[in-house]
């Protein structure tokens, strides 16, 4: 029986959950109505612990201005939708003042990714298992520091842009642990490296 081959992402989509929503075949990698685009977002966010809700309205407005903001780019794409190939160097891409996880070819930088680990601390699942994860000051803390380091090619913005990101990974993906939500490492290593979600998410999915 032949395996099909999970949908390629663009390199020049450098978003890790749009990327994983394209390698899942909700969105394509090219062209994805703002209609089609929030749906998927919202599916997938209601996969979560919690069944988390992400409101609408903002992720319209993310997906209208996200390939530029000249009044011909916002109209093309309300017009004809967001283009998830042609992310990078649009307005919300902070060009290195991320975390730098992934490079400009869509390649996972291990040190980077392994970096989070200083940021991080034990957590209790709810089952009782602990594994490495982080919390949301933990997470503050993390994008504190991104942001530190790239003094002298940052922007204002730049720090705003990433509590658009992190935070809100946090709340999609997040567990509910015994002592607060946090982000599994071990997940967020599948969603950049393997461009997976959560098994846990997954199977909600397909049902």
């Amino acid at each position: 029986m032949e395996t099909k081959s999970p949908p390629k992402v663009s390199p020049n989509n450098p978003c890790p959950f749009l990327r994983s929503l394209v390698a899942e075949g909700l969105l394509s990698d090219r062209t994805a109505t703002i209609g089609d685009a929030t749906r998927a977002i919202e599916q997938v966010a209601a996969t979560g612990q919690g069944s988390p809700e992400l409101p609408a309205l903002a992720i319209r407005l993310i997906a209208l201005l996200a390939n530029g903001l000249g009044p011909a780019t916002i109209l093309d794409n309300g017009l004809h939708g967001v283009k998830l190939n042609k992310l990078r160097n649009g307005p919300f891409d902070k060009k290195g003042a991320g975390s730098r996880i992934l490079d400009a070819k869509g390649k996972v930088n291990e040190e980077e990714l392994a970096r989070l680990k200083e940021f991080a601390s034990p957590k209790t699942k709810p089952n009782g298992v602990k594994e490495l994860g982080l919390d949301a000051e933990e997470l503050k803390v993390m994008m504190d520091a991104n942001y530190e380091r790239a003094a002298g090619h940052r922007r204002v913005i730049d720090r705003q842009l990433m509590n658009g990101e992190w935070p809100i990974l946090l709340e999609v993906m997040g567990i509910d642990g015994k002592d607060g939500r946090y982000l599994s490492l071990r997940e967020v290593g599948a969603l950049f490296r393997k461009r997976e979600l959560p098994a846990r998410m997954r199977r909600q999915l397909k049902r």
